[in-house]
């Protein structure tokens, strides 16, 4: 299934909302806040997925090894992907006019999608961005965050490692279920412990871990990495890539 998202009413066979479940996001003073940009899992009708392998709490990574640019071209997302585009939508002036990722990155995804189980896709958030727009969003969130934000959002002018989401090789994504684009245990973007990839793994029978590990698993299948700290981050080719699988070096650098 292709297309943009805009969580509209369900239609028969689609995912109907039921009542809020118990993990929506934090909210002011440990209250339960809903999600803002995803549908939180727990309040549709979402198959159990039980008996998947469990999520590995990744170490430390050493993210400043060379790059040995491939060439691989952007192509785009929209037609071959579901998009859910969150950062279109809030009127930001360096916001990419469409989606891109690495062809080689696309690829895998679709792929991956197709391994899902019935009514299951991959939706794609969020893909390649300029240094601009990486500063814009920095400064978004920084003028609303009252903790340190840097295990989230990279440096936009870092260049060892360079922003991942500058290369075309990292992309922000989720599961969609009969049209509704899901929340894995938190909001895209919800900058909390509990956004970690493998934080729920201690919560048995929770549907955002065991939906976190069904999407790990196709995308790890297609030799894809995840970053430590969110769930929805991914990424091939990249220096995070090739610091967590061992690569020698990154196949894409920076595309401006």
């Amino acid at each position: 299934m292709t297309g943009t998202s805009q969580q509209k009413m369900p239609a028969a066979g689609e995912a109907r909302v039921k009542s809020p479940g118990p993990r929506c996001g934090a909210g002011p003073a440990g209250q339960q806040a809903a999600m803002k940009w995803l549908i939180d899992c727990d309040a549709v009708a979402v198959p159990p997925q039980p008996g998947l392998p469990a999520l590995q709490r990744p170490g430390p990574a050493h993210c400043d090894v060379p790059v040995k640019e491939n060439d691989d071209p952007l192509v785009p997302v929209t037609g071959t992907m579901k998009t859910h585009p969150v950062y279109s939508w809030l009127g930001f002036q360096h916001s990419p006019s469409a989606m891109q990722l690495r062809a080689g990155v696309l690829e895998r995804l679709g792929r991956a999608s197709r391994r899902l189980p019935a009514d299951f896709e991959i939706v794609v958030i969020d893909a390649h961005r300029t240094r601009a727009f990486q500063a814009e969003l920095l400064g978004y969130y920084l003028a609303a965050a009252s903790t340190p934000l840097t295990d989230f959002i990279s440096d936009p002018w870092s260049d060892a490692p360079v922003p991942p989401h500058t290369t075309g090789g990292a992309v922000d994504l989720t599961l969609g279920w009969r049209g509704a684009v899901l929340g894995l245990g938190t909001d895209f973007d919800a900058f909390l412990p509990d956004s970690a990839a493998a934080a729920l793994e201690d919560e048995d029978g929770s549907t955002g871990r065991d939906l976190r590990r069904m999407l790990a698993g196709v995308l790890h299948a297609e030799g894809m990495t995840v970053i430590g700290s969110e769930w929805w981050h991914w990424s091939y080719g990249d220096q995070h890539w090739a610091a967590r699988t061992g690569a020698p070096a990154a196949i894409y650098g920076e595309i401006v």
